[in-house]
């Protein structure tokens, strides 16, 4: 079901919802059904032994996901790191107290012509929109601190792949990259996400 999960968001994120977008993300009726009913199981799934509905997630996983965040904003292309990629996007879509809103403005331009690594770039910028979430609680309903928490992973994920593969630009990064520069980050991807609000 988190493989659905990941396939639903950067479905949305990149094919260009137009507006903003929250997770946790309903994914099926199953999955409604069993946010409105903790007891209830899709057919065919596993029985789990026991265990009461979470309503927060765990410190010891909130401290991972921000851990994972800052690898993969240092080294998106190692290998060795798809397996923590993969747990950080499942413990945002799953976790029940972490209430990421993405706007999908922010990565349209990953779509055209198609960017080779829109996948790192996309799912980081649901993992760092998290990260900055923990490490800045009091910002929970400031959507703007947190779009602009999520893109400065995104430059930095961006900037170690162009490091590694100069050819790998795309313009609207670049763009966003030298306002960063110019200490305008925060003015230019609230110009991007104010439509989504």
């Amino acid at each position: 079901m988190l493989k659905l999960a990941l396939v639903c968001f950067l479905l949305c994120l990149l094919a260009g919802t137009g507006g903003a977008m929250n997770a946790p993300i309903e994914l099926s009726q199953d999955a409604h059904a069993a946010q409105e009913n903790p007891s209830a199981k899709p057919e065919g799934a596993p029985a789990a032994p026991g265990k009461p509905a979470e309503k927060h997630s765990t410190q010891e996983d909130r401290q991972r996901l921000v851990a994972i965040a800052h690898k993969l904003e240092a080294a998106p292309l190692d290998p060795a790191l798809a397996p923590e990629r993969e747990w950080a996007v499942g413990f945002v879509v799953a976790a029940p107290d972490i209430h990421v809103r993405i706007c999908t403005h922010l990565l349209g331009d990953l779509r055209r012509p198609r960017y080779k690594y829109k996948s790192e770039v996309g799912e980081q910028l649901l993992i760092s929109s998290a990260a900055f979430l923990i490490e800045h609680p009091d910002q929970a309903d400031n959507s703007r601190a947190q779009s602009v928490g999520g893109m400065e992973g995104v430059l930095k994920v961006y900037s170690a792949i162009v490091k590694a593969e100069p050819q790998a630009t795309v313009k609207s990064l670049d763009v966003l990259l030298e306002k960063q520069r110019d200490g305008k980050l925060a003015d230019a991807v609230w110009e991007i996400v104010k439509d989504c609000q």
